[in-house]
């Protein structure tokens, strides 16, 4: 997967893109409602024999908007999302840079940059997608801002047990602490990414003890001691984790043959107590 980094500085046009289906969403999680939307473009791609492309934005919107007052935690952070779009078959990815700048594009202006500028024939996205200036374009005036010069097909609202399925539902359940429902809307356990600190091992070695420092953006649950699955290099544990004043302390079971490996990442099962921890 080729990845292009563009700003409203730059000419969107170089290099010079071949015609694609593009895909378009911030795409956070890459949930199963995102993912409908990429498959869904990755199919008209290869029925027209051309590139599938998605294009995704960075920071998150709100932060730009709000002057920088507010932080915005991820639940893939853009690394992640990156992979996970080349898992998917992306052939290019186009990550905006969003700012103030970019904010204040007319949606027409957009368009001609950012669509009809990347050589799209056909873009795919959901139905709430909005672009431009205030977020004026939206997906019924498309085509329209585009002249009529590429096909627009819209991706309808995603339910599962009568609830859209969305990237604020699923910060809602983290915020829950309700961990085990999140697969059924992500598509996969939640997991974050970080560095051990200070681990040490039990003296009979059965399990060893860490605070887990977490990689920037990541979306911890509410606190709570948690089930957690554990990976370190090439090797799982099982264990659990005590989330308090958005920090880490981890228990993993049996002896940690990466200890000198920092970086983990761990995949957060279901709750194991619901508990508030007020200080450490």
């Amino acid at each position: 997967m080729q990845t292009f980094y563009l700003s409203d500085g730059q000419d969107a046009s170089l290099p010079k893109p071949d015609p694609c289906v593009m895909a378009m969403g911030f795409f956070d999680g890459v949930h199963i409602a995102h993912q409908q939307v990429i498959l869904e473009a990755k199919n008209i791609a290869r029925k027209r024999k051309v590139k599938l492309a998605v294009m995704t934005f960075f920071p998150h919107p709100r932060e730009v908007l709000c002057g920088g007052k507010e932080k915005m935690n991820y639940l893939t952070p853009l690394e992640v999302k990156i992979n996970k779009f080349a898992q998917l078959g992306v052939d290019k990815l186009y990550v905006i840079k969003f700012d103030q700048a970019f904010a204040q594009l007319s949606p027409k202006d957009y368009i001609e940059k950012y669509v009809t500028g990347l050589s799209a024939k056909h873009v795919v996205a959901g139905f709430d997608f909005t672009y431009g200036y205030k977020g004026k374009g939206t997906m019924q005036t498309m085509s329209m801002d585009g002249d009529r010069k590429f096909l627009v097909t819209v991706i309808s609202k995603l339910d599962y047990r009568g609830t859209k399925i969305g990237s604020t539902f699923i910060r809602n359940l983290l915020s829950n602490g309700e961990v085990s429902e999140i697969a059924s809307y992500l598509g996969d356990v939640y997991e974050t990414r970080g560095k051990m600190i200070s681990p040490h091992q039990s003296f009979t070695r059965k399990s060893a003890y860490m605070e887990v420092s977490t990689y920037p953006y990541y979306t911890l649950p509410a606190n709570g001691l948690y089930e957690v699955e554990v990976h370190a290099g090439d090797y799982v544990y099982q264990g659990s984790a005590l989330v308090y004043s958005n920090k880490i302390k981890l228990q993993v079971n049996g002896y940690l043959k990466e200890i000198n490996n920092p970086t983990i990442k761990l995949k957060w099962m279901r709750g194991l107590e619901n508990i508030q921890v007020k200080q450490m």
